[in-house]
């Protein structure tokens, strides 16, 4: 018997076409975790991009082997739950760094530049002239502060330090001086704090922890300088929205780019939205067409693996593999 493995939201047809060679694949009629605990009853796999897996759902597969997240994080599928019923949870860590970190350098130029004010004043107003009013400033020199230095933000810094001249400093608690490539000039530094105060932008590269929960609030927007760009294409969660706001709106942060929000979707009348130094994108940083094919194939593969009975390149839970189900 060929195994069966559920795909929750479309992905890139390379993926599909790696689980076609070991499972019959089928597609959730509707991608919500009420109607998956309705569909997944004979499945030995499920592939999901961002629909919560809940205790529910695997509790309602007693078949299902592995799921495999279409993506670098797991935020979404209950670790905890799929450890203690022996399903191996795979991954694509590094499949969006490229993504990612083009898309925080665009954020950056685009409001050090005032791109779309620019734009606007052209497109809308017809003032040629507004180039004589519009304000905009140089990177080159300025420095960065990285809130985070994994994969993505040392990938943010490699362009913004070898490509517009800046000077990077980081903060990681869990990163020493050792553990980063000596051709990128990275100065950690020992607190936040220390990197609020220094940093002319500041781009946050965090993952969405308990821990981390708001990190960035009204005090920590107090310590940052005057005129500071604030960039978040990480988690939502990591900003207290409301005092982002009040630095913006107050002219003490200079402009803010925002590819996440807390909650997602954010609402129509989220006040960021009604501010003219704010750009916003909708959670795309990491959807671009070759990180997508990434995702979707390294997923798939992880599946694919586990289906076959070898362990998984990128294991979520690595504790799981010896009391996995058969």
């Amino acid at each position: 018997m060929r195994f069966k493995v559920m795909v929750v939201q479309k992905v890139h047809q390379a993926g599909l076409d790696i689980l076609s060679e070991v499972a019959d694949v089928v597609i959730a009629s509707d991608p919500t975790p009420e109607q998956l605990t309705r569909e997944v009853g004979d499945v030995d796999g499920i592939l999901v991009r961002s629909t919560p897996i809940t205790r529910k759902v695997l509790e309602a597969a007693p078949k299902l082997k592995v799921v495999g997240r279409h993506g670098v994080g797991v935020d979404n599928v209950d670790v905890k739950a799929a450890t203690e019923l022996g399903i191996a949870v795979v991954y694509a860590p590094g499949s969006n760094t490229i993504a990612v970190a083009e898309h925080t350098a665009m954020l950056m130029l685009a409001i050090a530049k005032n791109v779309f004010e620019a734009d606007k004043a052209l497109r809308v107003e017809h003032n040629f002239n507004s180039r004589f009013s519009i304000k905009s400033l140089e990177l080159c020199e300025k420095t960065l502060g990285l809130v985070g230095i994994g994969k993505i933000g040392r990938a943010v810094a490699h362009i913004c330090n070898h490509g517009l001249g800046m000077h990077v400093i980081a903060y990681d608690p869990y990163i020493t001086e050792s553990m980063l490539d000596s051709s990128l000039p990275i100065r950690l530094v020992s607190t936040l704090d220390d990197l609020l105060k220094e940093a002319d932008v500041i781009s946050l590269h965090a993952p969405a922890t308990p821990e981390n929960y708001r990190m960035i609030g009204e005090r920590e927007f107090g310590l940052m300088k005057e005129g500071a760009i604030f960039i978040n294409a990480a988690r939502g969660s990591l900003v207290d929205e409301g005092a982002l706001y009040k630095a913006l709106k107050s002219g003490k942060l200079a402009g803010a780019g925002l590819d996440v929000f807390d909650p997602e979707p954010p609402l129509p009348t989220n006040p960021l939205f009604s501010l003219p130094n704010v750009i916003v994108t909708p959670h795309m940083a990491a959807h671009t067409g070759e990180a997508l094919k990434r995702m979707a194939v390294m997923a798939a593969e992880g599946i694919a693996q586990v289906l076959k009975g070898n362990r998984p390149t990128h294991l979520a839970n690595p504790e799981v593999w010896e009391k996995r189900r058969k």
